[in-house]
């Protein structure tokens, strides 16, 4: 199985992430989005990237 090895801008995916969860919190009420974007604060980069890969986020579009 062939595996992709991509650099990324972890802080602008943190940014974004952490965005779009504050955004379902605050324009959804879907109180679930706060404590996740908590996660996303204290994660580690690679478990940032698999958070981003459940969530279908696509890694290439903040290739470095």
């Amino acid at each position: 199985m062939y595996q992709e090895t991509i650099t990324i801008d972890v802080d602008r995916l943190r940014d974004d992430m952490r965005d779009e969860c504050l955004g379902a919190y605050f324009g959804g009420g879907f109180g679930a989005a706060l404590i996740e974007s908590f996660d996303v604060d204290r994660a580690t980069p690679e478990k940032l990237v698999e958070m981003a890969q459940n969530q279908g986020i696509d890694l290439r579009k903040y290739q470095v």
